[in-house]
């Protein structure tokens, strides 16, 4: 393996990630490419950014690993959960997720009933329109590791030093908060989204700096792309043991 690019939270930004792709080359077969999760929600293509993740997925099985996110693990569980239970749903502002799967004469029509009604048929829908990407999207692994890297959406137990992968949890990977900075025992650089760049250049006298984050530990990269448009790509070498920002 030779380089290595990251692409942090997506949220829905089909436009930004079709620019960030072409920055990336995968011409090298040891080249790879890590999705760090966060595919869905907020922005106005989510079914969209699924599918083209999961099209480059299967275009180059060896060379791309897409990661899950909370919001995808928050989206699973509002199709599997009760019908009678729409707390995914109603945070959907403006159906912007939903309506990303569905027609939007489809999401009309449903939208007259009651809302447990509403709930259990747009669910319906999506899984039968949209199974086979529900299918991937249930698969997705929560880390990716490499000699010097750990890619992930959020955060590992750094408590735990090299023990990490043993001890930490699931939601520890995909919602750790707040952030863990600085130096740490667990023996490899963490890669990780999820926390918005912004608050931590903050902390340290930089305001509306949302580029990447990198402390002795650590590579942050979320730019919060749909609010700001700013999708930070890095690059690693593995050869020259260089990292760059595109």
């Amino acid at each position: 393996m030779t380089i290595t690019y990251a692409i942090p939270d997506l949220h829905g930004c089909l436009t930004a990630l079709r620019g960030a792709l072409t920055k990336v080359d995968l011409s090298d077969p040891s080249t790879h490419l890590v999705f760090l999760g966060d595919y869905v929600d907020r922005g106005p293509d989510s079914a969209g950014v699924l599918s083209a993740v999961k099209d480059l997925c299967d275009a180059h099985p060896d060379q791309v690993v897409a990661l899950a996110g909370n919001h995808e693990r928050w989206f699973l569980d509002w199709l599997d959960a009760d019908d009678s239970d729409p707390t995914w749903l109603l945070a959907d502002t403006g159906l912007v997720t939903v309506r990303s799967f569905l027609p939007t004469e489809a999401v009309a029509e449903l939208a007259g009933g009651s809302i447990d009604t509403v709930n259990a048929t747009l669910k319906r829908e999506i899984v039968a329109r949209h199974g086979g990407l529900i299918t991937w999207l249930r698969q997705l692994p929560l880390h990716y590791e490499t000699p010097t890297h750990i890619y992930v959406h959020a955060g590992v137990d750094e408590e735990a030093g090299p023990m990490w992968k043993a001890m930490t949890t699931d939601d520890t990977l995909t919602e750790k908060f707040p952030p863990s900075l600085g130096k740490h025992a667990v023996g490899k650089i963490i890669v990780a989204g999820h926390v918005g760049v912004g608050p931590l250049h903050a902390k340290e006298g930089r305001m509306r700096c949302w580029e990447p984050y990198v402390d002795a530990g650590h590579v942050y990269l979320d730019g919060r792309v749909e609010d700001t448009g700013v999708l930070n790509v890095m690059c690693y070498d593995s050869v020259s043991r260089t990292m760059s920002f595109l």
